[in-house]
C-alpha cells in the first residue's frame, strides 16, 4: 500500500481551491507518507501508513489553533475532508488582518503639514541611507522567495536614490506606498508583513527629520 500520485493530486486541487498560495508552502515524504507544511509557521498536514488495513490512513494535523497533535485514523474521503478543512482555515487566518499591520508615517517617518516643501538636509539624507541599508539586512533575513527579496532589494535602493529628487513629504508618502504595493503584489504572508513594518519603524525610529 503507498500514498498515490493520484491520492496526491486530489489534494492538489483541493489545496488550488483554497485560494492559498502554492509557493508559500513545501511538500516531503516517500512512498507511505506525504506531509505538507506553511513554510513560515508550524501549519501543517501530515499523512501516514502504518495499518494493514488498505482504507485506512493515519493523519497528524497542526492547525491554527493548536500546536500540539496526535495521528488519528482515517479513510482516504475522510483524509481530503479533513485537508479540505484545514486549508480553509487556513486561509482565513494568513488572510485576516490583525489590526497590528495598520500604522502611522508618524511613527517613523515623522511627516507633518511643514515639510510639503521642506528638503532633506545632508546629515538626513545619510541617515535615511543607513537606515535603509539597515533595513535591506533585516528584511534579506526574512523566508521569503529569492525573486521576492531581490524585487524588495532593489526598490529599496531606487528609494534612496530619489532622496535628492523630492521634499520630505513627498518622499516619505513614494516610500510608505512602495512598501505597501510590494507587500500585496508579492503576496507576503501576513508574519512577515508585520515583521516588515516592525523593521521599519526600528530603523527609522530613531531619525529627526521633521522640518
Amino acid at each position: 500500500m503507498r500514498i498515490t500520485n493520484t491520492q496526491k493530486h486530489e489534494l492538489s486541487e483541493i489545496f488550488r481551491e483554497s485560494g492559498l498560495n502554492l509557493l508559500d508552502f513545501e511538500t516531503s515524504g516517500q512512498v507511505k507518507e506525504f506531509k505538507i507544511k506553511y513554510k513560515f509557521d508550524y501549519f501543517s498536514f501530515y499523512i501516514d501508513i502504518h495499518d494493514k488495513n488498505k482504507d485506512v490512513y493515519h493523519v497528524t494535523i497542526f492547525k491554527v489553533s493548536n500546536t500540539k497533535a496526535n495521528p488519528v485514523a482515517a479513510t482516504w474521503e475522510q483524509v481530503k475532508g479533513k485537508f479540505k478543512v484545514w486549508t480553509k482555515e487556513l486561509f482565513t487566518e494568513l488572510n485576516t488582518p490583525t489590526g497590528w499591520e495598520s500604522f502611522e508615517s508618524e511613527n517613523f517617518l515623522n511627516a507633518d503639514f511643514a515639510e510639503l516643501n521642506s528638503d532633506f538636509s545632508e546629515s538626513e539624507k545619510a541617515s535615511i541611507a543607513q537606515s535603509i541599508f539597515e533595513l535591506k539586512d533585516k528584511i534579506n533575513s526574512l523566508e521569503l522567495p529569492a525573486t521576492s527579496l531581490v524585487i524588495i532589494n532593489e526598490k529599496l535602493v531606487e528609494l534612496n536614490s530619489k532622496v535628492d529628487k523630492f521634499n520630505k513629504f513627498d518622499w516619505k508618502a513614494l516610500f510608505i506606498g512602495t512598501i505597501a504595493n510590494l507587500i500585496m503584489t508579492l503576496s507576503i504572508p501576513p508574519e512577515a508583513s508585520g515583521l516588515i513594518w516592525e523593521y521599519i519603524k526600528t530603523a527609522f525610529g530613531r531619525l529627526k527629520i521633521k522640518g
